[in-house]
């Protein structure tokens, strides 16, 4: 295997507005002998058109159909032969070397097996980017938002969607975004789980970290980078999206913790959704109040669908 920096891996699906941007920070900011691995899930825009023509040094790999997320970082994973891979997604930005205090990390820590760094805004505000698994405590909890009356001391461990810190810290898991690993690690289990066409793949890959690997995610603090589709994720609640992030939160428990558990998830999450709409009708009044109570509405649909 060849010891260079590292290898970015990165998938893209009509990313013409994005993927020159991702580009060249990447070249600007990596590390000398560093290299680029780019899946392209059968575009229809711009997007491979503008790799080849401003990019020739990325090795670009040109699939007939649109694999999904999953499969199309594990086809990339086939071609590495470095030492350490950083997962990208094409909508972000970098702002400063994010693979190089990462390397660092893992070579120092052998306990560690994927570290993530800060995800910001373009207007420099933080993202949230730290989870805790999805389980029949935790998803109940982030609709009701009881995270946001805990003490700090309790967010670091069961609130982590609420928890903000200036020090690095071990999550359970981290957004997709941007992941530094061991190439042998993630190799080692399988990469990227291809039960999940879109959403919940990053959870999973650090789950089977914890399970197989029984090693640790990281998070660096000081060290960041922009993640465009932050804030625009964040606003899309679209149905077959939120139907979706229901139908693998639930994959996700029963392949984890079994059917019982995944049971008593989903009616958890039912009478969270329930207790949310009582709470949205007698003490929510803000402009988007009816907004609110009908995207509470559809969740209940659809958790009782699944």
């Amino acid at each position: 295997m060849n010891k260079n920096n590292g290898t970015y891996i990165i998938v893209t699906w009509n990313n013409e507005k994005e993927i020159e941007d991702c580009l060249s920070t990447v070249s600007r900011y990596s590390p000398k002998n560093s290299k680029v691995i780019v899946v392209d899930n059968n575009s229809n825009d711009r997007t491979v058109q503008i790799i080849k023509e401003k990019f020739p040094e990325t090795e670009l790999i040109e699939s007939k159909e649109n694999l999904g997320f999953a499969a199309a970082n594990n086809l990339a994973l086939e071609n590495v032969s470095s030492e350490y891979i950083c997962y990208l997604n094409p909508d972000v930005i970098l702002t400063e070397d994010i693979l190089t205090p990462s390397i660092e990390i893992l070579e120092d820590q052998s306990e560690v097996g994927l570290v993530a760094c800060r995800l910001k805004n373009k207007d420099g505000s933080n993202q949230p980017s730290c989870f805790n698994f999805a389980n029949s405590w935790s998803l109940p909890c982030e609709i009701l938002h009881i995270g946001a009356v805990m003490p700090r001391s309790l967010r670091k461990k069961y609130f982590l969607n609420y928890y903000k810190t200036n020090d690095d810290f071990k999550p359970d898991w981290v957004i997709g975004a941007e992941m530094v690993m061991r190439t042998k690690d993630a190799r080692a289990i399988g990469g990227f789980s291809t039960e999940y066409f879109m959403y919940t793949e990053d959870m999973d890959l650090c789950k089977k970290i914890s399970v197989i690997l029984k090693k640790q995610i990281y998070f660096i603090s000081g060290v960041s980078l922009i993640h465009l589709g932050g804030a625009s994720e964040a606003q899309n609640v679209n149905y077959n999206k939120q139907k979706k992030l229901f139908q693998n939160d639930m994959i996700f428990v029963r392949k984890f913790y079994g059917e019982e558990e995944a049971r008593k998830t989903a009616d958890y999450m039912a009478k969270a959704y329930s207790m949310r709409k009582l709470l949205l009708k007698i003490g929510y009044w803000k402009k988007n109040r009816k907004y609110q109570i009908e995207k509470n509405n559809v969740a209940i649909q659809l958790i009782n669908e699944i």
